[in-house]
């Protein structure tokens, strides 16, 4: 038995030892390629796997919010091959009934809109969800005036208070300003996720879809995929 355990982690280390090897030699032929770029995401996205391997059995998904069919999340969609999309994107849920023991959701990857060709199958949602946070940062603004008319005499319990909200709309507003107008759904990279994808922002709990805009994105899933 400890024979064949002291194999097992024997054949490990040789495996270990080639993929590192291997990926080595990717870096290099990135860099003398002169693909910075390339080589700069694969690292990042290496680092960022490793994290989220050694997090898998810790990781509890009760502990997060329940998502919403319409709901915005910002998820990172990893280093991918050839035209899947990757990287830091917005996405929209389309589980109609996630729950906290849910460990994946179908998400449609956002990018903002820019001066080129999308596929057919791509859907143009204009600025509304840009348009929807910022309206939720106005009302926050608007919350925050009325909460603390007069800041000056506040408490230092109230103080404390105080600078956890202005915080809280700091963030809203960082996150506007990384925001760009439009917004073009890729339904052609509906892809399934695990949680652990996720950036858990507040910021973006309040934002979702309008019934409008899911009913479109329906329509066009059933044209292009289902009849």
């Amino acid at each position: 038995m400890e024979e064949n355990v002291e194999v097992q982690k024997n054949e490990s280390i040789i495996h270990k030892d080639n993929a590192l090897n291997r990926l080595d030699l990717s870096f290099i032929r990135h860099i003398d390629l002169k693909e910075y770029k390339l080589s700069h995401l694969l690292a990042y996205w290496i680092f960022d796997f490793s994290n989220y391997h050694d997090q898998e059995r810790t990781f509890d998904t009760t502990k997060m919010i329940t998502f919403k069919r319409g709901s915005i999340i910002k998820a990172n969609l990893g280093f991918n091959i050839g035209h899947e999309l990757g990287g830091l994107h917005y996405c929209i849920v389309l589980d109609k009934f996630d729950n906290p023991k849910n460990g994946t959701l179908n998400v449609i990857p956002l990018t903002s809109k820019k001066n080129k060709k999308y596929p057919k199958s791509s859907i143009d949602l204009g600025n509304e969800i840009f348009d929807t946070l910022n309206f939720l940062y106005s009302k926050e603004i608007e919350k925050l005036s009325n909460k603390y008319e007069d800041i000056w005499s506040l408490h230092a319990e109230k103080v404390t208070q105080f600078t956890s909200d202005f915080e809280y709309v700091k963030k809203m507003k960082n996150e506007i300003s990384k925001m760009k107008k439009g917004s073009i759904a890729l339904l052609n990279q509906i892809t399934t996720i695990s949680k652990q994808r996720i950036y858990d922002d507040d910021i973006l709990r309040k934002v979702r879809l309008s019934k409008d805009s899911l009913d479109l994105l329906d329509k066009y899933i059933i044209k292009y995929f289902t009849k």
